[in-house]
């Protein structure tokens, strides 16, 4: 395997080492695991539906097809 190193400070290290599972883990497994941990959260919060509806959101939005705070006021009497 290739590998490379990073230059970070001294500070970021040590707050690097608090998210060690225990203190002879690698600094590349912690640092895989927090990505993969990342990956798998992200992964879980949009499906594909959800990118769809977003997506004909948007495209409403373009179309001016949308109400503002101020018609929704109007609208609810607020």
């Amino acid at each position: 395997m290739e590998q490379t190193s990073i230059a970070v400070s001294k500070k970021s290290k040590e707050e690097w080492e608090k998210f060690k599972n225990y203190p002879a883990e690698s600094m590349e497994s912690m640092i895989n695991r927090i990505l993969k941990s990342k990956a798998e959260e992200d992964a879980e919060l949009l499906t594909k539906e959800d990118l769809a509806e977003i997506k004909q959101s948007l495209l409403e939005i373009e179309q001016g097809n949308f109400y503002t705070m101020d018609q929704l006021k109007k609208e609810f009497g607020l």
